[in-house]
């Protein structure tokens, strides 16, 4: 399970994994650099939720398709982002979601979680 405070809105449609398309979908993400000196790739989990209400739930999360086939979890190259840093990953990940599934980064809205 992703524990961060913050997930992503998307104003637009993802593709699950099961075919049908999911309009305005809640995107949660965790990126880990731990490897990325060796491979230059971050590290990303993902779990996408059709609604609020799933999200709030805590459950029925999917994966998306891409090229065809389910992604299941990805990586991304780090040169792709140059400012990838502590201060600044919360709005990189939105590039990051953006360019993995085809969206405007204008179109992923970070929304940060209360303390809870």
């Amino acid at each position: 399970m992703i524990k961060n405070k913050e997930h992503y809105q998307i104003t637009g449609d993802i593709t699950a994994d099961f075919g049908t398309d999911v309009t305005n979908p809640i995107v949660k993400i965790s990126v880990s650099s731990a490897a990325v000196e060796s491979t230059g790739l971050l590290q990303c989990e993902y779990n996408v939720y059709a609604s609020e209400e799933s999200y709030t739930n805590g459950k029925y999360f999917f994966k998306a398709e891409k090229d065809g086939s389910r992604l299941v979890n990805f990586s991304y190259p780090v040169a792709d982002i140059p400012t990838w840093s502590f201060a600044s990953y919360k709005e990189d990940q939105r590039k990051i979601i953006a360019d993995t599934f085809g969206l405007d980064v204008a179109n992923v809205a970070l929304v940060e979680e209360e303390e809870g």
